[in-house]
């Protein structure tokens, strides 16, 4: 059992959600980046998305590029988000990792060579937007071979019979897109996400996740209801963003943003 299913296992036995915090690796620096994830693991977040810059992101909105262009400018580079997780390991951080990246990124290092990267740190799964399922060929094969869930995501507009595809090839969760656009805080999520989200369950006893526009614990206590977690990114990302303008740092800028996700791990759990 990997340590998503794990994870999952544990949390419906709680009849608990999953909280999901997404964190941009190098943003506002690898030190500080690394110390986010850590202390968003022990203030409650069950999974940690870690977003890897790429200069061309598909689905992000505006906060999430301009944190992944100022990474990028610092001159982050892919092979120090596999050290950061490899010292959060060697630290003790037991909390499923998911790279959200481009597969050009991967695609660059080659699937195998990045898939033997991620088991040599401990990624535990991997999010693609720009490889859907139905057109990755053997990645799905690949990484269940190497130990790492690849995770795919489905949208509002999402036809049934892709859902379906989507539902089958999927590991460790499915990514449901709350809504049609781009990523950032809303505020107010669709009146139907509920439904839309059971007809997802519905197909799979794979868990699915929601994300898109969720930024307040009120919004995370309303989508836990719906389904089995939920992904909060923009909204964390902003936080990083205050604390930089407040000209806070280390540790302050820690405390800053984990308190928000404190109060979004006390929502949904």
């Amino acid at each position: 059992m990997s340590r998503l299913a794990a994870t999952f296992a544990q949390l419906n036995a709680q009849k608990r959600a999953a909280f999901i915090p997404f964190l941009v690796a190098g943003y506002p620096d690898i030190k500080t980046s690394a110390d986010l994830v850590k202390a968003s693991a022990q203030a409650g977040a069950d999974i940690i998305e870690i977003g890897v810059p790429f200069s061309d992101p598909i689905a992000d909105g505006p906060v999430i590029q301009a944190a992944f262009s100022r990474a990028l400018d610092k001159g982050f580079r892919v092979a120090q988000v596999f050290e950061m997780v490899r010292a959060l390991r060697n630290d003790g951080i037991k909390t499923p990792l998911v790279f959200m990246i481009s597969y050009t990124l991967v695609f660059k290092r080659s699937l195998d060579g990045f898939l033997q990267e991620c088991q040599r740190c401990g990624v535990d799964g991997l999010i693609m937007p720009d490889l859907p399922a139905g057109y990755e060929g053997d990645a799905a094969e690949r990484c269940a071979a190497a130990g790492i869930d690849l995770i795919f995501l489905v949208a509002p507009t999402t036809p049934p019979e892709r859902c379906k595809l989507i539902a089958q090839r999927s590991r460790g969760f499915i990514y449901y897109i709350s809504i049609t656009g781009i990523t950032g805080a809303r505020t107010a999520l669709p009146a139907d996400l509920a439904q839309r989200v059971a007809s997802v369950r519905a197909l799979t006893r794979t868990p699915v996740c929601v994300g898109f526009g969720i930024s307040q614990p009120e919004q995370a206590a309303a989508v836990r209801a719906a389904g089995d977690g939920v992904i909060v990114g923009s909204a964390l990302v902003k936080k990083v963003d205050e604390a930089l303008a407040q000209n806070l740092s280390g540790a302050a800028l820690v405390k800053h943003v984990v308190s928000l996700v404190e109060n979004l791990a006390k929502a949904c759990h």
